[in-house]
């Protein structure tokens, strides 16, 4: 306890600091990818239970769709979400665990339901998705931000801090540049021989070729954005976080987006709050009636 009101202390007196900075028309001061993250730790809320109304825009292969959304999650276990277009008579309902995915479509006329693994939300978006992620993406967390194996450089990119991980030589023989000579919005390409490349991705695997960058507001060192290069599949998958406001312990984005751009098209998925109750345990409710047909998709 003693030790996260000093680092929240420390995080303040930064955040004043900048401030004054900023008055002054100069830039923040640039500080260390580590005492950046544990800054950022201090702003994180974790509620055990959440109880959720957003309103969800997505565009999927050209098709936008928008709706509003009943969610309630319990952390670490289970995420669950219906959905509710128009009139407030439910079409859909999710529900996330650990390992599995269920879904039930109660639309007339194509009434269906699934049982299975997180490959169905791939098919959807064209990238990996798991329950972590989709919980991390929900409270503002960085996705694999801590992974023990991840080293940063720091920049400062306006008023926001910039981290970008440490990356093997195999990715600078790929793109040309060092993780130091990155501009924070360059769009990482792969510009090398196509013999290089061969050999390159022959030898490298997903985990190999993925270049991270994550942005944090100058002030309060709350996660404001998150770009993912995955030279080793050709696509890009970037997340943003706005409209934070304090809740659970911690500061909650109210606004999310989530872009996946890959050479077969580009998805995006907003996510706006606009309710939240943390701290009450809520019913999670799931059933798929037995005459109701089981599919391997959407």
């Amino acid at each position: 306890m003693r030790l996260l009101v000093f680092l929240m202390s420390v995080a303040l007196l930064a955040g004043c600091t900048n401030m004054r900075r900023l008055e002054k028309g100069k830039p923040i001061r640039s500080e260390s990818p580590g005492g950046i993250i544990r800054k950022h730790v201090t702003t994180l809320a974790k509620p055990e239970w959440a109880g959720l109304r957003l309103q969800v825009e997505m565009d999927i292969d050209g098709e936008g769709s928008s709706f509003k959304v009943n969610g309630r999650m319990r952390r670490d276990s289970a995420i669950w979400l219906s959905i509710t277009p128009a009139l407030g008579v439910e079409v859909a309902r999710i529900m996330l665990t650990q390992d599995s995915v269920f879904f039930l479509s109660k639309v007339p006329g194509n009434r269906f339901g699934y049982l299975g693994d997180y490959s169905i939300l791939f098919d959807l978006l064209g990238t990996e998705i798991n329950f972590t992620m989709a919980q991390s993406i929900l409270c503002g967390e960085g996705i694999n931000l801590l992974d023990d194996e991840s080293k940063y450089v720091s920049k400062v990119d306006g008023r926001e801090h910039l981290l970008i991980n440490k990356y093997k030589r195999r990715v600078r023989r790929l793109v040309g540049v060092k993780e130091k000579e990155i501009n924070p919005n360059d769009s990482l390409m792969v510009d090398a021989h196509p013999r290089v490349q061969e050999r390159v991705l022959g030898r490298s695997n997903d985990e190999d070729l993925l270049v991270k960058r994550y942005w944090f507001d100058g002030l309060g060192y709350q996660l404001t954005r998150t770009h993912f290069d995955d030279l080793y599949n050709g696509r890009s998958i970037e997340i943003s976080h706005g409209g934070f406001e304090p809740g659970a312990g911690g500061w909650i984005p109210h606004r999310t987006g989530l872009t996946v751009a890959s050479p077969l098209g580009t998805q995006t998925l907003e996510i706006e709050i606009l309710r939240a109750k943390y701290g009450k345990a809520y019913p999670m409710p799931f059933e798929i009636p037995k005459d109701v047909e089981l599919r391997n998709g959407f």
